[in-house]
This record gives structure tokens, C-alpha cells and sequence, in this order.
């Protein structure tokens, strides 16, 4: 009995954990077709897997256990795939952590990402 109780506790907060995480919305063009926008926000959700795992410990925020995901201009985001703009950015990301097709589609992530 103990044992399925600990069960159905674990489950719960795994749960309660995995709701407190919203999901991201995107914002496309009106005038992209939808074949095209399913392309691009499968990239952009990819993006948001690589910047989760390459940018977010420093660039992420948790507001009452929610992910605070920053919005950057497009002159803040070009500047990271150009890596030489930041010393911190060339050591931390250099070639060999982060490809250049993987920066563009943590680029891609954020221009389509919705701005708060």
C-alpha cells in the first residue's frame, strides 16, 4: 500500500512540475503559408531545445517556478552569431559547443518566439 502511494505522490509532482513549465507560442508572419510555418516552428522548437541546454542557465530567469525566457532585439541576437562580439560568448560557445546552423535556430527560436 505504501509503496503505490508512493507511487501516485511521485506521478502527481511530476505532473504539477511538468504544468508549471507553459509552453512557448510563436508569432509568424501573417502571409507565410502554413506548410511553411509548420517547417519553421519545428526549427524553432528546436532552437528552444538547443537554447535550453547552451544559453538558458545564464540567460533564463524562474519567476514563481516559471521559466522566463528573455526577449532579445535583432541586433542583441546577431551579435551572438558573431561570437568574436563577446569574449565570454567566444570562449563559452565556440565551434566545437555550438555549430553555426545551431545558433541559427536558436536565432529562429526567438524571431518567432512571442514577445511578452
Amino acid at each position: 500500500m505504501i509503496k503505490y502511494s508512493l507511487i501516485i505522490i511521485l506521478t502527481i509532482g511530476v505532473f504539477s512540475m511538468c504544468a508549471n513549465k507553459k509552453s512557448i507560442q510563436f508569432e509568424f508572419p501573417e502571409k507565410m503559408t502554413d506548410s511553411i510555418k509548420l517547417v519553421n516552428q519545428a526549427y524553432a522548437e528546436k532552437g528552444l531545445a538547443l537554447y535550453r541546454v547552451s544559453c538558458a542557465k545564464c540567460h533564463t530567469d524562474t519567476v514563481k517556478r516559471r521559466e522566463v525566457i528573455p526577449d532579445f532585439t535583432s541586433e542583441q541576437l546577431s551579435n551572438y552569431e558573431f561570437r568574436i562580439a563577446n569574449k565570454k560568448h567566444e570562449d563559452n560557445l565556440g565551434e566545437t559547443q555550438l555549430t553555426q546552423d545551431e545558433l541559427i535556430l536558436i536565432n529562429m527560436f526567438f524571431n518567432y518566439k512571442k514577445k511578452k
